[in-house]
């Protein structure tokens, strides 16, 4: 489901803006309500983004500890997580 929850996520956000904006337009409104929509439609990005990377952290960790749990049971040491190395080059695609 999850591969789901990001599309629909866009696709509500942009219908939203849409609605707004052409709500706007039609009741004479100008381009203060569309900086509002705008604005509104921004910041709803900006929560859900958010929420996201919440949860996507929780369930990086949430495997980690399996993963260390099945080194334990196994008798071996859990290896250390990899962090990021400064002489990394990024002159190749991911």
């Amino acid at each position: 489901m999850v591969p789901v929850v990001a599309p629909l996520g866009r696709l509500l956000l942009t219908a939203a803006a849409s609605a707004g904006i052409v709500k706007a337009v039609s009741d004479g409104r100008g381009t203060g309500a569309l900086r509002r929509t705008a604005v509104s439609t921004a910041k709803l990005g900006i929560r859900a983004s958010r929420a996201a990377e919440v949860g996507v952290e929780k369930l990086r960790l949430a495997t980690g500890d399996v993963v260390a749990q099945a080194h334990a049971e196994l008798g071996e040491p859990a290896p250390v997580p990899r962090t990021p190395s400064a002489e990394h080059s990024h002159d190749h695609d991911h």
